[in-house]
């Protein structure tokens, strides 16, 4: 009884070890597998991303102050609506000039801000101009304090979704309205001539004043 029990556990050992060991193998492929994808990293479609890019050649009118808000809320709105906002170095799908005017009602203390963004292909061809007046409540001692952030997430919105449009394969609005004039001589711009520094974090765009 006692060889007999002894027997059949070398017998079933005998018929379990090729499978175990093909356990082993297959176990051993898959991690190099898995070893594999990790060195070789994320896919090159997956670490680009998707949607249009545009850059903002020019921002002209707003003051210093105003135009760093404008800037943070131009990336918030198109991130949400799958646009990126890149530098003008980027060879982005669209390149935007931008003007923008405060005014004060005459006879009254309301202040509203006028807009234009003129936008261009790749061609360098102006595809559309998007315009509106925002109404921006009451003024302080200048106009663009009433330009708060409700204001310019608004007129971002309104830009953008024109932008859209466009990408979908609207037709630009005709005909093309005037550019609003400046209310101060602030302009807000990259600088076209000088190279950003090797070491200096890229930016969509920069405040220069004239």
């Amino acid at each position: 009884m006692r060889d007999l029990t002894l027997s059949s556990a070398k017998t079933a050992a005998g018929h379990n070890g090729p499978a175990r060991h093909l356990r082993w193998l297959v176990l051993g492929a898959l991690a190099m597998l898995a070893a594999g994808c990790t060195a070789q990293g994320p896919s090159p479609t997956a670490s680009q991303g998707f949607g249009p890019t545009v850059a903002f050649d020019s921002v002209d009118g707003p003051p210093p102050q105003v135009f760093q808000r404008l800037v943070r809320v131009l990336e918030a709105e198109g991130a949400t609506r799958n646009i990126s906002v890149v530098s003008r170095d980027a060879n982005p799908s669209y390149r935007v000039r931008s003007y923008y005017a405060a005014q004060v009602e005459r006879g009254s203390r309301r202040a509203s801000i006028s807009w234009v963004w003129d936008v261009y292909d790749v061609d360098q061809s102006r595809a559309m101009r998007l315009s509106g007046t925002e109404p921006a409540g009451a003024a302080g001692r200048d106009a663009w304090d009433a330009a708060d952030d409700a204001v310019l997430r608004k007129i971002s919105q309104a830009g953008l979704v024109g932008l859209a449009t466009l990408v979908n394969g609207g037709t630009p609005a005709s005909p093309a309205p005037p550019v609003p004039e400046a209310s101060g001589p602030a302009v807000a711009a990259l600088p076209g001539d000088s190279a950003p520094a090797a070491d200096a974090a890229p930016q969509a765009l920069a405040f220069s004043g004239q």
